[in-house]
């Protein structure tokens, strides 16, 4: 946590010092830190990941001269949380990740999130537009290929890294002269297989849309190598023409070797070695172990292809038959009305235990129809029924909703794509209010699908929903799903904002260009920071999303202290000084004019340092507030007391004929008490003393 705390501290001071510095040391070039820059005019497209472009880089002092760098784009958030398993994985399969973060990038004027690799100076193995294949013998993959990849994927399995972008136009050949061995490129700059064809997916993650896929697995890796392979070593595509849902009908209907080989005349041991790879089912598919066994010589017994029960008779959904699951599943989405009558009127339950004989997905249907009628009949009854039952049809599919096709993992990043591009959500507000994904969670029986850990998100995004305060709702949902999303409110635009300390220094320079907003932290900063740290924030909400002017200042002020304290950050004066402008809210709380006089001068003091830690440390000393209103409470009762003095001497006014003799009445019969008394006294005294007055 002290390394943490300092490491943020140091990025903060260096961030907030080189504002006033150029971002580019030259006509096309951007600096990334002290010693890389980003050659912006000279792009490098063979070594594009789909839309993240690659440039040349060059680096300087210890950093390699040979470098290039790939800029992400904002929708697609790079995969973070991989990095560091990718940076622990030595081999020479992958380029060398040699720095990663934010930088400013001057063809858009914004920060963007780059990664820079050492140059792998290689050439692809294909180019992208290449659909076909390239006729290799059997010898040269074999003898090269198979064994750089196999390298690769072995040490990527002891490090648990999924690679997710493994295809032949992001493989590339190196050596002198000729090939001698071939390495991988980026699969860090973009959502997990966002830029992969569906020819090189598992029928499953084809089903997904690209941004939808989650991190996949080992075996979807193995997958990928055989059908890239498969790609290399036929000379025609029997999947031209066709797009991705006929592609995936394919792989369906006759298995994903036979679609993607088609009637390719594949001979030798390499049968084997394909048919492995690329088997439909994950269980059966071949490990990098066995590939490793098949390469040294090994015979591994031939896996029979996967059958899928198919029925006798078949069942309509509209105008079309179907006699497999995984086909109706598929289509059911996109015909609501007549998905929901065979569904209700009992034709898919009777054509499930007839036809398929298949009595525990019929078992299973009624439970999950059953609970989304006790949800109610709401507008959305439809697309929840159906998305439900087509689940329970075809588990091992991604959760499909009115358009939406995603696994669990790969919904946060759905979802941040929509808010960047700022599209529609309602159809994501549906699908977490609705318990979709929670039901398809619990429909897994796959060992490496992390169940719990998505029903538990999906629980904590779904009350985050049902909360309308500031650090929750819909953003909210947001940060609790995509962990690796930067804060996406308005206030920072053209700033990449990962961390609290990030999010003070974006205020910090958008101050210092007199930009500042009327108050900083919005819903979005408040979600992300109650996401990334609520101890900054939580005790701070109520203030900052109440409706009295004060009480917003002084939880932004609060807020903002807190990170600036805990992660020990430099000055933050120009921020300090646009706190201080929205004060006076705050100074009318105080009764006390002298103190309020000293609250100004000691805030104005603390501003103009840029110690807006010691601000919030004034604003919240419960001592100070505790003087001025039991000062004001005694002043308050002393001018009441006063007040009722001169009501009654009004009253008394009022009446001047009479006012002054109830006065003089009542100091006369005094007087007179006062002189019979003493009249008294002394003649009790004479009496008893026996003297005379004479």
């Amino acid at each position: 946590m002290v390394g943490e705390k300092a490491e943020s501290a140091a990025r903060a001071e260096s961030s907030v010092a080189k504002e006033d510095k150029t971002p580019s040391r030259g006509n096309a070039y951007a600096a990334f830190g002290d010693n890389i820059d980003v050659n912006y005019g000279k792009p490098l497209p063979q070594y594009n990941n789909g839309p993240v472009k690659a440039y040349e880089a060059r680096g300087a002092g210890s950093v390699s001269k040979n470098l290039f760098a790939l800029v992400c784009e904002n929708h697609l958030m790079p995969r973070l949380k991989s990095i560091q398993a990718y940076k622990l994985i030595n081999s020479a399969g992958l380029p060398k990740l040699v720095r990663h973060g934010v930088m400013y990038w001057p063809p858009t004027k914004e920060e963007r999130y780059a990664l820079v690799y050492e140059d792998i100076n290689g050439v692809p193995l294909m180019g992208e537009d290449n659909k076909g294949g390239l006729g290799w013998k059997q010898d040269v993959l074999t003898s090269i290929v198979l064994p750089s990849l196999a390298a690769v994927l072995q040490d990527m399995r002891n490090k648990d890294f999924v690679h997710g972008c493994i295809r032949p136009y992001n493989m590339f050949g190196t050596g002198s002269g000729k090939i001698e061995k071939v390495v991988l490129g980026d699969c860090l700059s973009m959502p997990p297989s966002y830029s992969q064809s569906v020819v090189y997916e598992t029928i499953q993650r084809g089903m997904a849309d690209p941004i939808g896929r989650g991190k996949g697995e080992l075996s979807d890796d193995m997958y990928s190598l055989g059908a890239s392979l498969a790609v290399l070593m036929r000379v025609n595509d029997p999947l031209a023409g066709l797009d991705d849902k006929e592609i995936l009908r394919k792989k369906l209907e006759l298995g994903s070797f036979s679609a993607i080989t088609g009637r390719e005349r594949i001979v030798g041991a390499i049968l084997e070695l394909l048919r492995g790879l690329l088997h439909d089912d994950a269980s059966q598919r071949w490990s990098i172990e066995e590939v490793l066994l098949w390469i040294d010589g090994r015979r591994i017994n031939p896996k029979q292809a996967i059958k899928r029960k198919k029925a006798p008779r078949p069942i309509m959904l509209g105008e079309k038959k179907y006699l497999q699951l995984p086909f109706l599943a598929m289509d059911m989405s996109e015909d609501y009305a007549e998905s929901q009558k065979i569904i209700e009127d009992g034709t898919l339950e009777q054509w499930l235990e007839r036809s398929l004989e298949d009595d525990a997905t019929a078992a299973r249907m009624r439970e999950i129809v059953k609970s989304t009628q006790d949800s109610g009949h709401g507008s959305d009854y439809a697309g929840r029924l159906v998305s439900n039952v087509a689940m329970v049809l075809d588990p091992s599919a991604p959760v499909r909703y009115k358009g939406i096709s995603a696994f669990g993992e790969g919904f946060g990043a759905v979802l941040a794509e929509q808010m960047v591009l700022k599209k529609d959500i309602k159809s994501y507000i549906d699908v977490i209010n609705s318990g979709i994904v929670i039901n398809w969670a619990r429909e897994q029986d796959n060992p490496f699908t992390d169940v719990a850990g998505i029903v538990g998100r999906f629980d904590a995004a779904r009350n985050a929903l049902r909360q309308s305060k500031a650090g929750y709702g819909i953003e909210r949902c947001l940060y609790i799903l995509n962990s690796e999303s930067p804060c996406l409110s308005d206030r920072f635009s053209g700033f990449y904002v990962m961390s609290p300390e990030d999010m003070v220094i974006a205020f910090e320079k958008i101050c210092q260009k007199g930009d500042a907003p009327g108050l900083f932290i919005d819903r979005h900063c408040a979600a992300f920071l109650s996401a990334k740290d609520r101890k900054v924030i939580e005790n701070y909400l109520y203030d900052i999303g109440a409706s009295e002017e004060h009480k917003k200042v002084l939880g932004n002020i609060k807020c903002i202290g807190a990170i600036q304290r805990r992660a020990s950050m430099p000055a933050m004066p120009a921020l300090a000084k646009a706190l201080e402008a929205r004060m006076p809210a705050v100074y009318k709380r105080y009764h006390d004019r002298d103190m309020r006089e000293k609250m100004e001068k000691t805030i104005k003091r603390l501003a103009d340092s840029g110690d807006i830690a010691k601000m919030a440390a004034l604003l919240d000393n419960p001592q100070v507030t505790e003087k001025d209103h039991g000062a004001f409470r005694a002043a308050m009762k002393e001018y009441l007391t006063l007040k009722k003095e001169d009501a009654n001497l009004e009253l008394k006014l009022a009446d001047k004929k009479n006012f002054g003799r109830k006065t003089g009445q009542d100091v006369s019969a005094v007087l007179s008490s006062l002189i019979s008394t003493a009249i008294i006294l002394c003649l009790v005294f004479l009496f008893v003393t026996g003297s005379s007055i004479f």
